[in-house]
């Protein structure tokens, strides 16, 4: 069985920083192939921003660039019965630059759109919930806001609890590619964020190390377009089912 990775403090699930920076790696080659820039004389630019292992040939290394911190879930779908909403809490907010203008009880929501009712589920949990003065002020982009459109602010100390009890859980089995039917005790079942969960990256470059035939501006054009390739052939496990499909929204610089 295949369960998801976790936050050893908080046991929510995350995205590896380095699975985002392999996929990021394999992609930024690409470009650089359809670019006519994919080998100089000693190393590739792919190796000068991304870095390099010694080996039998260089005794040398180098560090990347570029940093990939762990990706961590900013607001998560879940069913309810007013339609699906996307959960977050204050502490999840303030880590991503946004404060909340009133606080959230112990044991209630805060939504950013009209309900009739009292109370709201979030899957097996029933709270009461209330208006939110004002916006979220979460930085979306038109086309996420077309998806993305309701949200909910849960306690910190629930999120975590709501998060892993509506997480996809699915079952599959291996097929014997000789005989075309499933293979004895081959049942496995594997768990998946779902489809439209907001995820949050940080993405560094250290820019004073950049070479002057890399400079900073090329180095993050190069980023940008390796991204994209993401939304289409995604990174991680069982991307041929459909897995792992990302679309980053455009970066914010600092």
């Amino acid at each position: 069985d295949n369960t998801i990775v976790r936050d050893a403090g908080t046991g929510m699930p995350k995205v590896p920083g380095s699975s985002l920076a392999g996929a990021a790696r394999c992609y930024a080659g690409w470009v650089l192939e359809e670019m006519g820039q994919a080998q100089t004389e000693k190393r590739s630019p792919v190796e000068m921003i991304f870095g390099y292992a010694a080996d039998e040939n260089n005794k040398e290394s180098r560090i990347g660039l570029l940093r990939f911190y762990d990706g961590h879930i900013l607001a998560f779908p879940v069913r309810t019965m007013a339609g699906p909403v996307w959960v977050t809490c204050p502490s999840v907010l303030a880590m991503n630059g946004v404060e909340l203008a009133e606080k959230t009880g112990n044991k209630e929501l805060l939504i950013d759109f009209d309900l009739e009712a009292e109370n709201l589920n979030l899957g097996w949990l029933y709270l009461p919930a209330r208006r939110l003065q004002g916006e979220l002020g979460l930085n979306l982009d038109e086309k996420t806001k077309g998806v993305v459109s309701r949200f909910a602010v849960a306690p910190d100390w629930l999120f975590t609890e709501i998060v892993n009890s509506n997480l996809e859980v699915r079952t599959s089995v291996c097929i014997d590619p000789e005989t075309g039917a499933a293979k004895d005790r081959a049942l496995f079942t594997y768990e998946a964020i779902p489809a439209a969960t907001l995820l949050a990256f940080d993405i560094e470059l250290d820019e004073h190390r950049c070479p002057e035939s890399w400079p900073a501006e090329n180095v993050l054009g190069l980023l940008k377009k390796a991204l994209g390739y993401f939304e289409t052939l995604g990174m991680g496990g069982m991307t041929t089912r459909g897995f792992g499909r990302l679309r980053f929204i455009p970066l914010e610089e600092e």
